[in-house]
């Protein structure tokens, strides 16, 4: 293990070693001096606030003092002193970890005493190094897309489902019935839970077709529900995908308990339903409508996969040193990034959540593929000083809003309850960044048709 550094800070005494492909082991030592010095800081901020029986405030002994609060404070001045020496060494160092510090010595008890110096070592997930290619010269593809007649007839047929009505049932379920139910979460054959949720929908995808349930895909998901009924208990199996940003269920064998609660099959409302509802004229400003929406939405898919291209080619071009075994941390941010990419593309839930449970079941090249593209777009948004601006996020947000049917500043409050903001402008960076790799490719125009001649190849 090659040492990198050592260096020293007002009484903090660091060494960086390399521990692995992007991974660092810190050494930290706190000096004796340093640590009296905290503790005696402690102590008199204590001896001026405490109050014991018998006298009066701030005028209490220090050897009661430190027999009442002692170990206490010992606790209390540890952690501030491991917090600190960490985050001087980060600086001192000029290290970005991208994980949470694991300590070296799971076992290890970091005590605290009087004239001696405190150790402790820790190790982290850093950002990896790497040179960006050239990008100009690089070229793309940009798919002639057409919206036609039989896209808007499917869009319509859509909208009558989305806006029809929903018709209780007990049993004889089928594809597109949607059922509401509690999930559990565990491994094969043993009864902890992992994970519960009180309430989630399950739309019922055709006879054979996986489906997702709780992010994870299930092999012919309908046949499990045949011959059941509202009350039942359904077992699902699968096994973690590699992809799965709980490194702890990743190649598991997993069992989920699906007990159905409400379950409905929706009838679609006819056409002119639909053109009451929009409160539109005719069903040729109905067509026009959709037609105007689908053209967006096509210059949006258009946008989109020239993205893809750029990024696919701008990782393929680099060599980069990935932490062995990928973090949760890791994972999980980049599902979070794809997940507000396709909230802002107007993705209902349930299709959300089946592209994320695709996303999970993907191999573990393309995971690291994409977690070299977390590091490729924070690199580029860093040496092109791309910023998202409060006006951009709330423009996000209102084009976000509008297509879930809500009000800006309602959907505005459930990201931040949700902590999600910063997801959501570090998606929009992301765009920004990509759209900066696209600019400076060349663009080859090309048929609808050698573009999925293409993708089928892929």
């Amino acid at each position: 293990m090659a040492q990198d550094t050592s260096t020293d800070s007002a009484g903090f005494e660091f060494s960086v070693e390399d521990a692995g492909p992007a991974r660092k082991r810190l050494s930290i030592v706190v000096t004796a001096d340093k640590v009296d010095e905290k503790i005696d800081e402690a102590m008199g901020t204590l001896q001026v606030q405490a109050a014991l029986p018998g006298f009066r405030k701030g005028r209490a002994p220090r050897h009661l003092i430190e027999r009442r609060f002692g170990e206490d404070l010992k606790q209390d001045t540890r952690n501030q002193l491991v917090s600190e020496a960490y985050q001087e060494c980060l600086a001192a160092n000029e290290l970005r970890p991208i994980s949470d510090p694991q300590p070296v010595d799971p076992d290890q008890v970091v005590e605290l005493e009087q004239g001696k110096p405190l150790s402790f070592a820790v190790e982290i997930e850093v950002a990896p190094e790497f040179d960006l290619p050239k990008i100009e010269g690089m070229t793309i593809q940009r798919p002639q897309l057409e919206v036609t007649d039989e896209l808007i007839n499917a869009e319509i047929e859509r909208q009558c489902l989305k806006n029809g009505q929903g018709e209780e049932l007990e049993k004889s379920f089928k594809p597109a019935d949607r059922l509401l139910g509690e999930a559990v979460l565990r491994f094969a054959g043993e009864e902890e839970p992992l994970y519960t949720a009180p309430q989630i929908l399950v739309v019922l995808p055709e006879k054979g077709e996986t489906g997702p349930v709780l992010g994870l895909m299930i092999d012919d998901l309908t046949k499990n529900f045949s011959r059941k009924s509202v009350g039942s208990k359904v077992t699902l199996e699968t096994t973690g995908p590699e992809g799965h940003e709980r490194e702890d269920i990743r190649g598991k064998a997993l069992e989920i308990d699906f007990t159905i609660q409400i379950a409905e099959r929706i009838t679609p409302c006819t056409v002119q339903e639909l053109i009451d509802t929009y409160s539109l004229a005719s069903e040729d400003v109905l067509r026009e409508q959709i037609r105007l929406a689908l053209e967006q939405q096509r210059d949006e898919e258009q946008a989109q996969a020239m993205r893809d291209q750029a990024m696919n080619q701008v990782v393929d071009a680099i060599t980069m040193d990935l932490p062995e075994g990928f973090s949760e941390q890791q994972i999980t941010r980049d599902l979070e990034r794809i997940r507000m990419e396709l909230l802002q593309r107007g993705l209902e839930a349930d299709e959300l959540e089946g592209k994320l449970a695709e996303i999970r079941e993907q191999s573990a090249d393309k995971t690291r593929d994409r977690i070299k593209g977390f590091f490729v777009l924070s690199r580029i948004a860093e040496e092109a000083e791309i910023n998202i601006s409060e006006q951009e996020l709330n423009g996000a947000i209102a084009m976000m809003a509008m297509r879930q049917g809500m009000r800006p500043d309602k959907l505005r409050g459930e990201l931040a309850k949700q902590n999600r903001l910063q997801q959501m402008a570090m998606s929009i960076r992301d765009k920004k960044a990509m759209d900066w790799l696209v600019e400076k490719m060349d663009i080859e125009d090309i048929s609808i048709d050698d573009w999925k001649a293409l993708q089928e190849k892929a």
